[in-house]
């Protein structure tokens, strides 16, 4: 065997197991994708009604601009399973809102209890999301 006919007989059993795993992705992704485009599109609404709730709380400058963050963070998740389908980039931008939304709430910045009780849903779905994703990565 030449070094050629090796590098054709890796490429060609990598070729087929990348395209085993593709079919297999791409059977699950038309749901996952819809999944996580009906969650985001409630998940950056929700988040503005603790906007509003929180407003006029003492922290309410700290958790504007942390769900702001977090809806730009929802949004660039949307638009890249819209652009790219269900990828690691988009498990890796909803672990981060995620974190950003969880570590809000630890630190205590949110004090009305319905909207203790809406971030804590939208991380719950957040959380579903990627361990959905999870497969796909």
């Amino acid at each position: 065997m030449s070094i050629f006919t090796n590098i054709a007989a890796a490429e060609h059993t990598f070729a087929g197991w990348f395209e085993k795993e593709w079919a297999a992705i791409y059977k699950v992704a038309p749901t996952v994708e819809n999944i996580l485009a009906a969650t985001l599109k409630y998940a950056g609404p929700a988040l503005q009604i603790v906007v509003t709730a929180e407003a006029g709380g003492p922290a309410g400058a700290v958790v504007a601009k942390a769900l702001a963050d977090a809806q730009a963070g929802l949004l660039a998740a949307s638009s890249l399973v819209y652009d790219f389908g269900a990828t690691p980039s988009v498990s890796g931008v909803l672990t981060g809102v995620q974190s950003n939304l969880s570590g809000l709430l630890s630190a205590g910045h949110i004090t009305n209890a319905n909207s203790v009780s809406i971030v804590t849903k939208v991380v719950n779905e957040l959380t579903a999301l990627v361990s959905a994703l999870a497969p796909t990565a």
